[in-house]
């Protein structure tokens, strides 16, 4: 009896809802698969993340506002979450920092429209390595910035201001940042032996993408990422990661 009782309780035990997140950005999305680490993290925490992805090799919010594919998706199920990733210049003296807020409320209104339950991410993307060109000061054209630390400050500055312009417009919707710059920033100051970065010194290594997830996935769910799951990455250096994503979600 006792057997029947714990079979029927789990045959009628709500199912896990999976939490619904879209990812639109460019490459510091779509390399090393950020979305299918951030589903990875949860699993391993266990909870349940499905996510979807519309991504543009070196393109920003202007593009994506523009592009139907990004109405297609937003209209696609009701998402518990989207996640916004501009270019990486975008947000700084080297982009067009009125165009990223302009662009930002555009997004904003888009989904309040199209996917009206969603609340929002913002993905802050991070400082190039100071052996990229527009930092060591070799750019083919201007701007160029002075430092690491110069670009991320930016970065920071402009989205953080931006979430608290849109958190405004309405209280009900959550406007979240994702420090995941700030992570990068703290983490090699802390660890300058491990890299981030790809070769091209901009795109992100597995580890920088991981840390991404980490940032993500922590921000999105107030969960801890202690003893997520770490895939190739070495179990100290997973640790260490996760040490600091946790640290800089908590500011």
């Amino acid at each position: 009896m006792l057997k029947f009782l714990l079979i029927l309780s789990i045959f009628l035990a709500p199912a896990l809802r999976a939490e619904q997140i879209l990812f639109i950005g460019n490459s510091f999305t779509f390399v090393n698969k950020v979305p299918s680490l951030v589903e990875s993290i949860a699993g391993s925490r266990g909870k349940s993340i499905v996510t979807a992805a519309v991504t543009k090799g070196g393109q920003g919010w202007a593009y994506h506002l523009k592009t139907p594919a990004t109405d297609l998706a937003l209209e696609s199920k009701p998402w518990d979450w989207v996640v916004l990733q501009d270019y990486s210049l975008n947000a700084t003296h080297a982009g067009n920092i009125d165009d990223f807020m302009k662009n930002g409320r555009m997004f904003y209104d888009r989904i309040a429209s199209e996917s009206p339950h969603a609340n929002i991410i913002l993905y802050e993307t991070w400082a190039y390595s100071p052996r990229h060109p527009a930092i060591h000061g070799t750019a083919v054209t201007p701007p160029k910035f002075g430092s690491p630390a110069e670009m991320i400050a930016e970065i920071h500055r402009n989205y953080s201001a931006l979430q608290a312009a849109l958190q405004a417009l309405d209280p009900k919707r959550k406007v979240l940042l994702a420090p995941v710059g700030t992570a990068f920033d703290q983490f090699i100051h802390e660890y300058p032996g491990i890299n981030l970065y790809r070769a091209d010194f901009k795109h992100p290594d597995l580890e920088g993408s991981y840390l991404a997830a980490l940032v993500i996935y922590s921000t999105i769910t107030g969960d801890s990422v202690q003893g997520a799951a770490g895939g190739r990455l070495g179990a100290e250096e997973v640790k260490d990661l996760q040490r600091v994503a946790m640290e800089v979600s908590k500011k």
